[in-house]
């Protein structure tokens, strides 16, 4: 649980404020196309929820290996 909540405050610092609209339209203001301003916006949500999705199998793993060394105990 606490590698799932340390992923989601840095994805949340590393995001700002700013929606992703915003990004895209700050990306275009410096002469990047659409298309590739668009593309790299979805890349990184991406990885936002590749990280989020890592850190909760891994918690779950531990919480899993948890429970089984206790199960053993009884």
């Amino acid at each position: 649980m606490k590698k799932f909540i340390i992923t989601m405050a840095s994805a949340l610092v590393l995001a700002g404020c700013v929606s992703p609209d915003q990004r895209i339209a700050n990306c275009t203001a410096k002469g990047v196309n659409y298309d590739t301003c668009y593309f790299s916006e979805q890349l990184r949500q991406q990885s936002i929820n590749n990280a989020s999705l890592s850190a909760a199998y891994a918690n779950a793993a531990s919480a899993t290996e948890k429970a089984s060394k206790h199960a053993h105990h009884n």
